[in-house]
């Protein structure tokens, strides 16, 4: 399978665009859709699939499609075989955050491909985001790509659809246990992890000591667990024992976030001391000191110990709301009262957490100018990055 985001791109530009070299053209009606007496044809071993719980490897529907035709003299033909909500228009011309189509190059020589009840139950929950218990409309397509064409042909494409019925497979519950969380490393003394998405995410927002933990099934065993790798990823863990290269690692006390995704094998972990940030004073953006109108500082969960915002500062003095706007409330504040602040490198960073509005210390922006601003919590540090 190749990339599917450059597959449909692909695709697409050979369904509208010319791609011939400049010689002429051989047939005045090369725009024209195939009309063959027997075309391109895609059919269904069904056209309404209920999946029942517990038949994971029982064969859901086939698809089976016709040979396309031949298109000339020293010319190819390459498949692709596309799925998608039904109404989606195959998430052509959709942001890439918002494309949910499937897309697959067929191995030359096959006109065939199957789902099993377990595939295409997963593929309904977790690529098209369907709950189970649902009835889903969906549409498959089988495109005849011409290769080594003088000139361009438009592909032969056939499309049909089916209903299907998913179903839930109930929850996975995960455990998280060790010295960190849990206090010790007694197996049946586990801190549930919170199951977001059925199956798939887990996310816990909490204390953490110093120390390790692991992510179990079974309150009692060790085995199975899901153990952190390099960059970031998760491995499903059935037979290694704890080592200290197969655990999560805390190395700061306090509250942490803490994410996992199983289809995607990949986790987060940091310290996460406040859920909003948000930029107030004088010099943010026009807003002067309007408690209900701060400046919002985003956070990404791939690099939970930072927010960042992108602003416009003019001179005068700024602060920062912790969580909630409250002028009595958590701030962070600079370590020295009116630390001047120009965008460069020399930018004194240190931060402080004030948990009560006093001293009301602030930072001074000396310099106007499109900034961006980046607090490591973790670290205790903020930059003024001038644009």
């Amino acid at each position: 399978m190749k990339n599917i985001k450059n597959i449909i791109s692909f695709i697409i530009m050979s369904l509208v665009l010319v791609s011939c070299e400049d010689k002429g053209l051989e047939n005045v009606d090369w725009l024209k859709d195939p009309n063959f007496p027997n075309p391109l044809t895609i059919n269904l071993s069904k056209k309404e699939v209920v999946l029942v719980k517990d038949n994971d490897d029982v064969n859901a529907i086939t698809f089976t499609w016709t040979q396309a035709n031949d298109r000339g003299e020293g010319t190819s033909l390459t498949y692709f075989f596309r799925m998608d909500i039904q109404g989606k228009n195959f998430s052509e011309g959709l942001p890439p955050e918002e494309i949910t189509a499937v897309t697959e190059e067929v191995p030359a020589g096959v006109f065939t491909k199957s789902y099993t009840v377990g595939e295409l139950n997963s593929l309904l929950l977790k690529k098209f985001k369907r709950p189970g218990g649902v009835v889903t409309d969906l549409e498959v397509q089988i495109i005849a790509r011409v290769n080594n064409s003088v000139q361009f042909q438009k592909p032969e494409v056939s499309t049909s659809s089916f209903a299907v019925t998913s179903f839930s497979p109930g929850p996975l519950p995960l455990f998280m246990v060790g010295d960190a969380i849990s206090g010790s490393w007694d197996y049946t003394t586990g801190k549930s992890l919170p199951e977001k998405t059925e199956r798939t995410i887990y996310n816990f927002i909490g204390n953490f000591s110093v120390g390790e933990f692991k992510v179990i099934r079974n309150p009692g065993s060790e085995l199975p667990s899901y153990d952190p790798a390099p960059e970031n990823k998760i491995v499903y863990n059935q037979t290694e024992p704890r080592t200290a290269d197969n655990v999560f690692k805390v190395t700061k006390a306090g509250r942490h976030y803490f994410y996992m995704d199983i289809e995607q094998k990949t986790y987060a972990l940091g310290y996460f001391p406040y859920d909003k940030l948000a930029l107030v004073g004088k010099s943010v953006d026009g807003r002067e000191w309007d408690k209900d109108n701060p400046k919002q500082m985003t956070w990404d969960r791939t690099n939970v110990e930072v927010f960042t915002c992108k602003v416009k500062l003019g001179p005068g003095e700024i602060k920062i709301f912790v969580n909630n706007p409250d002028w009595n409330g958590e701030f962070l504040m600079p370590v020295v009262a009116g630390t001047p602040i120009n965008g460069s490198a020399s930018d004194d960073t240190r931060v402080k957490y004030v948990a009560n509005g006093h001293p009301d210390d602030k930072w001074l922006i000396t310099a106007e100018g499109d900034y961006e601003v980046t607090v490591n919590t973790a670290k205790m540090t903020i930059v003024f990055k001038k644009l």
